[in-house]
């Protein structure tokens, strides 16, 4: 149990390579990924039920049942499945994959934000849109905390996550030609702006915002709002972004789509004046 309750500490839980999971979605999704190792469970917090894994995606997975006064120390939450699941932490992202990348590709880049809910939240919706994945700057919370991987309802467990990143690695980026946006409220409003099919959200920390020099590097967006209304949370503003980036990506791509046919049509009707 020592070794458990140490998986509260981010550095540890990264030298083990492995995390603590509740919430049904995260604990379904960690066992959808393979990377679930067992199960925690105390009869007293199930309601007396001898087994508790009544999600038909964790019947296979080893089940531990452990006194109630253990089973809350290792809780983050005080009511849910009264399961606490262990896992694997996937590998970082290879981060030397993406200069190279040639079709669509957004990804975000989280800047110092402190809370586990908010980067757990931002990475639930990136992967709900299909984002190539998530760097991972300095002064980020861990996604792997409890109320991480809870609010990405197990999305650290499949979206791509690039770290150790810096602004170094963002120039890097811009350099093989991809647009670097920065959420803030002074921007040009984001219904204004034409997204690159190859681009990179940038998302300040929640109280001072993108950390110094982020500023110059990126494109101001915003989220235009009601008089009276100075500001929206990280994870609500990123996903409006990100919901535009990612529809500009698909209407790129259609547009590619549209011109490849075309270009087709045109040789075909070509050799067929040459036949």
């Amino acid at each position: 149990m020592r070794e458990l309750r140490s998986l509260s500490s981010t550095k540890i839980r990264r030298n083990k390579g492995v995390c603590l999971v509740e919430g049904e979605r995260a604990l379904r999704e960690a066992a959808s990924r393979g990377v679930l190792r067992y199960l925690i469970a105390s009869a007293e917090e199930t309601g007396g039920r001898e087994d508790p894994r009544a999600d038909p995606g964790l019947s296979t997975v080893p089940l531990y049942l452990v006194d109630r006064r253990i089973f809350r120390e290792l809780s983050d939450i005080r009511s849910g499945t009264g399961l606490i699941g262990v896992a694997d932490i996937p590998p970082a992202a290879d981060f030397q994959i993406l200069p190279g990348e040639e079709t669509g590709s957004v990804l975000l880049f989280l800047d110092g934000l402190q809370e586990p809910g908010n980067v757990g939240g931002i990475i639930r919706t990136g992967w709900a849109l299909g984002i190539r994945g998530a760097m991972l700057g300095p002064g980020t919370a861990d996604p792997f905390a409890p109320k991480g991987g809870r609010a990405s309802a197990g999305g650290v467990f499949h979206l791509p996550l690039f770290y150790p990143v810096s602004r170094e690695h963002l120039e890097t980026l811009q350099d093989y030609g991809y647009s670097i946006y920065l959420a803030e409220s002074r921007g040009a409003p984001v219904e204004t702006v034409r997204f690159s099919c190859r681009s990179v959200l940038i998302l300040g920390n929640e109280g001072r915002g993108a950390s110094e020099g982020m500023e110059r590097l990126g494109i101001k967006v915003a989220i235009p709002m009601a008089e009276g209304v100075d500001s929206l949370n990280v994870v609500v503003a990123g996903s409006m972004i990100l919901a535009a980036m990612t529809e500009g990506r698909e209407r790129t791509g259609r547009m590619k789509d549209e011109g490849g046919r075309k270009e087709e049509g045109r040789r075909k009707k070509e050799e067929g004046k040459t036949a």
